[in-house]
């Protein structure tokens, strides 16, 4: 298993530690005993709990887990996955126009000028 993914892992069961029983509970043992077991062993997550989930500073993998536990286990019906779904890909969208602006082989030798 890829080193990242273990530490991403290892900072969703922080998370989860530091969460609501009543919450926890919405989450499929199964998942949580997945997350047991590919978690790192030498890695030691330093989360600031006070802080919002928002506002923490999160590998993305930890991120992108966080957003598959919510809308699996925490959106309470279809039209709130739906509508879940349709900004998490607005967003996907919005990011591959950025990457795509930022890299366009036409700018990059933009600013180069020719000896």
């Amino acid at each position: 298993m890829e080193q990242s993914y273990e530490e991403a892992v290892t900072e969703v069961l922080d998370i989860l530690n530091h969460t609501r029983m009543e919450d926890i509970k919405k989450i499929s043992p199964k998942f949580i005993e997945y997350l047991k077991q590919h978690s790192s062993k030498t890695y030691i997550p330093n989360l600031d709990h006070t802080q919002k989930l928002k506002d923490m500073d999160l590998k993305p993998k930890t991120k992108a887990l966080m957003c598959l536990i919510y809308r699996d286990y925490f959106c309470c019906d279809e039209n709130q996955k739906k509508e879940y779904n349709k900004k998490i890909f607005q967003a996907e969208l919005e990011y591959q126009k950025e990457l795509q602006e930022k890299y366009n082989s036409d700018n990059l030798f933009k600013n180069k000028t020719l000896k």
